[in-house]
């Protein structure tokens, strides 16, 4: 099977590139505009971004076309939630962007982990899984606390976003927050696991997370060339 990419590399340098910006500007500034009349508008343009720079970043043309799949379905139905008030839809728009952006992750970190040499592209391509990851493991916090808002002890007891397609569910940032905060295992202990899934699915990603860091450590030292070899 022939597993050479399909994309130029100077693209998939500059794709690499904007999707960590993209990344950044969805998970640092969007949620901080969550407030505002437009901003779950706001939100959702910047996890179309991050849907559109992610199949790009998929050099293999097979995968590409399994993922842009995916995408052509989830972006209809994250777009719906915002006109549509349907608990079901919304646990769907949550869960299709979260197994989106597991699958772009891992295409990147093989990606990055089998490279000879350590570029400026690989570098952003850890970061961008890295991130990838923390959205992922969000979204999927997101849909769990739709289907049972029981599961997660949450400070003051989450505020509704305001706006009718997600009246049940509390801001987005919230859950951004406590993905990073616990792959980092930062364990603040503001907003905690309830239930059994939660649980569960906190300490795995807590593992995750810092088998992610070693292992990127390791490549990296792996990877930085070797005094006496050219």
């Amino acid at each position: 099977m022939d597993h050479e990419p399909n994309v130029p590399e100077g693209d998939a340098h500059t794709t690499n590139r904007w999707l960590l910006v993209s990344l950044l500007v969805s998970l640092l500034v969007l949620p901080l505009l969550e407030g505002l009349p437009a901003g779950r508008i706001l939100l959702l343009i910047g996890l179309t971004s991050a849907f559109i720079l992610g199949t790009m970043a998929v050099r293999t043309r097979l995968l590409r076309l399994m993922i842009l799949v995916l995408v052509i379905v989830a972006l209809p139905v994250t777009w719906a939630t915002l006109f549509v008030d349907w608990k079901p839809l919304f646990v769907a728009h949550c869960l299709l962007g979260s197994v989106f952006f597991w699958l772009v992750a891992g295409v990147v970190v093989f990606v990055a982990i089998t490279k000879q040499s350590v570029t400026v592209d690989t570098v952003f391509g850890a970061i961008s899984a890295y991130l990838l990851l923390g959205l992922a493991w969000a979204l999927s916090y997101w849909a769990i606390h739709t289907i049972s808002p029981t599961a997660f002890h949450l400070p003051g007891g989450g505020a509704p976003t305001g706006n009718a397609a997600v009246s049940q569910v509390v801001d987005f940032s919230q859950f951004i927050y406590y993905s990073f905060v616990t792959m980092t295992t930062l364990g603040y202990g503001d907003m905690t696991p309830t239930g059994r899934i939660t649980r569960t699915l906190s300490w795995i990603q807590s593992v995750t997370g810092q088998f992610y860091v070693a292992v990127l450590i390791a490549w990296l030292v792996s990877a930085l060339p070797r005094p006496g070899k050219t």
